[in-house]
């Protein structure tokens, strides 16, 4: 490895060690985005109650996944920015090893988000339902 290659990986670390992997989020509005966000993307299915609510593996996966597009849309950018001569292919490769070592290194929050995430997602369709069955109450004859 050259050493304009040290000095890209020592800047990449930095930049994401000043941005960090959760960003200023909390793990509980992290945990409302995922939820917020598979409920729009199965409102049809819930209110035709035939919805059924993601495991926490799946949850899991998806939490991983938001979590892995803010962070690529905030430290590449930043890494972008900073590091010009990067082609997209680097900054790809050097945001799936920061990711990787963030995963590792967050286990346990991401978990727990994971957690937060499904008891928020029950709360949520619950108070959907609840309000669905009484526009059908209204609205019925």
């Amino acid at each position: 490895m050259t050493q304009h290659g040290l000095t890209d990986i020592s800047r990449i670390d930095s930049i994401s060690n000043q941005l960090g992997y959760f960003e200023d989020a909390s793990l509980k509005t992290i945990a409302k985005k995922c939820s917020k966000r598979i409920i729009n993307e199965n409102f049809g299915a819930i209110c035709s109650e035939s919805f059924i609510e993601p495991n926490f593996e799946e949850l899991e996966i998806q939490i991983l996944d938001l979590l892995q597009e803010q962070f690529e849309e905030r430290v590449g950018r930043a890494i972008s920015d900073e590091l010009p001569h990067l082609s997209e292919t680097e900054i790809d490769a050097h945001l799936d090893r920061l990711a990787n070592h963030y995963r590792m290194e967050y286990r346990e929050q991401i978990h727990s988000t994971t957690h937060a995430a499904l008891k928020e997602l029950k709360s949520r369709i619950k108070n959907l339902t609840k309000e669905l069955k009484a526009l059908k109450r209204k609205y019925t004859l």
